[in-house]
């Protein structure tokens, strides 16, 4: 009887001892390649979802500080960050535990979805100090550039003098008033005039005047730029060519610099 009682006792302990280490072992959670498959129509979601936040990001980092103008130089309205795809984290989730992770536009959007969360929403309370430390460190290599204006497509206040202003460039003061720029010191500019024989010669003239802020706008590769309204006055350079007509010539159009 007591050998049959110290028998049941030991069945029991090992038993107990065996459901404890049952529930001590994690279970193991198994991701197949299929759990990871897009129907198309998610990925179709996910292409349009990835090209949005690229384009957000784009628009926040030029405008996040500054007002939005569209081309008419009018305030536009401010662009609202793109949801986040409702099936897009837990597909993530399972991608983050695939080794190797599959290739496609699954893992570029997770590794989007990671920025999004950690950069782009960034507090509030954090993006000041970040963009005056980014402002700290660009300022002092683009501040020139945000005053060299590439000149193009000017034409002569009076339409008789038939004058145009094919190519030049120029250098300004810092804005005034937020919007508009004088000329220091004069600028360059190649004057198409008519040659007095019935055609037309290319003069290089000197160019006075001011350049009004209009619009912002990207360069290729996403480089922001300025688009700037002038109005000037071209004095011919070559004397013997202004003897045969006006020496000046009244001005307007446009000039682009890098930066805003």
């Amino acid at each position: 009887m007591t050998k049959a009682l110290l028998v049941m006792m030991v069945v029991l302990l090992l038993g107990a001892a065996h459901a404890a280490s049952a529930q001590d072992v994690s279970p193991v959670r198994l991701v197949r390649e299929q759990d990871l498959q897009l129907t198309p129509a998610q990925e179709d979601d996910l292409t349009r979802w990835i090209d949005d936040v690229r384009s957000y990001h784009a628009w926040y980092e030029r405008y996040r500080n500054r007002v939005s103008r569209n081309i008419f130089g009018f305030i536009d309205d401010r662009r609202m960050i793109p949801p986040v795809l409702e099936w897009l984290p837990a597909r993530c989730e399972l991608a983050a535990d695939f080794v190797p992770r599959p290739a496609g536009p699954l893992a570029e959007g997770c590794d989007l979805l990671s920025f999004y969360e950690s950069n782009v929403s960034l507090a509030p309370s954090t993006r000041p100090a970040l963009l005056a430390q980014k402002q700290n460190e660009q300022d002092p290599h683009s501040s020139f550039w945000k005053h060299l204006h590439l000149d193009a497509g000017w034409t002569s206040l009076d339409y008789r003098l038939q004058a145009y202003g094919v190519v030049g460039v120029h250098v300004t003061l810092p804005e005034l008033a937020k919007r508009v720029q004088i000329y220091l010191p004069p600028g360059f500019l190649l004057l198409s005039v008519p040659d007095g024989r019935g055609g037309r010669t290319l003069e290089p003239a000197a160019t006075v005047g001011v350049s009004i802020k209009m619009f912002g706008f990207a360069f290729p590769q996403n480089k922001a730029g300025t688009a700037y309204f002038n109005i000037a006055k071209a004095y011919v350079v070559n004397q013997s060519t202004a003897s045969q007509g006006n020496s000046s010539v009244d001005l307007v159009g446009l000039s682009f610099a890098w930066g805003q």
